[in-house]
């Protein structure tokens, strides 16, 4: 009776052994492989496909500008919509803004045919309300007929600022603070917003008047640090005198 060499079993398994562990790794590699292509497929979709097709955008134009004390800033506010995802566009926007009421004031106000998207038969209504205290100005807007909306980038306002005679030198933004698109379904679409920032170059007396300012709080505060070694040295000499006390009893 021959009896199995015990090597030949051996070789049996690891051949097993070989061939489980190749096929682990065939499905690890086909497995990372169909990711990769998940990965690639994701990151070449156009970015227009999807939500992103119904967002409606504003700002200025320019964005970044500067201006001198005293003068006037003229600032374009474009508003952009490609509609929704079954082709509706708007036909009413509204954008309020917040700035410094102490470096800016209204002082004209254009209302712009961007909701018309280039047909001269629509009329656009528009409005604005001020608070020269809070500093916001407020534009509304509205598409008449609606039709199919506007779906196009164009300015909707040209807001002319007068820079106040005392500004001082510094940078300056002109927020959107909040802003609407209504499509002619009477849904809203979301809105993405772009600051304006104005580099004032501001007056000399009010450059001069920061210095002083800036000036008289340093002495007020007086040298700095100079608070903290008198309280440390108060400290010490009340620890001297104590030490001195108890060496005279």
């Amino acid at each position: 009776m021959t009896v199995p060499h015990s090597s030949a079993v051996t070789d049996g398994d690891g051949d097993d052994d070989n061939d489980n562990d190749k096929r682990r790794r065939l499905r690890v590699a086909t497995l990372v492989g169909a990711c990769c292509l998940a990965l690639v497929a994701v990151a070449f979709v156009p970015a227009p496909v999807g939500a992103g097709d119904n967002i409606a955008s504003f700002w200025f134009d320019p964005e970044d500008t500067e201006a001198a004390a005293g003068d006037s800033l003229e600032l374009e506010l474009v508003a952009s919509t490609h509609g929704d995802l079954v082709g509706d566009g708007v036909d009413e926007l509204a954008v309020t803004l917040e700035y410094d009421a102490a470096i800016f004031t209204v002082a004209d106000i254009e209302h712009e045919r961007m909701l018309a998207d280039g047909d001269s038969d629509v009329e656009i209504h528009g409005s604005e309300a001020i608070d020269e205290d809070a500093g916001t100005l407020t534009l509304e807007q509205e598409r008449e007929p609606s039709g199919d909306g506007a779906k196009t980038t164009e300015p909707m306002a040209t807001i002319t600022f007068e820079v106040a005679s005392d500004a001082p030198s510094g940078n300056e933004t002109i927020e959107i603070a909040d802003s609407e698109a209504i499509l002619i379904s009477d849904y809203p679409q979301g809105t993405f917003d772009r600051d304006a920032h104005v580099q004032i170059d501001g007056s000399a007396a009010a450059s001069d008047a920061d210095s002083d300012s800036d000036s008289d709080e340093s002495l007020a505060d007086g040298v700095p640090g100079f608070t903290a070694v008198t309280a440390l040295g108060s400290v010490l000499a009340a620890l001297a005198f104590a030490a001195v006390a108890r060496r005279r009893d």
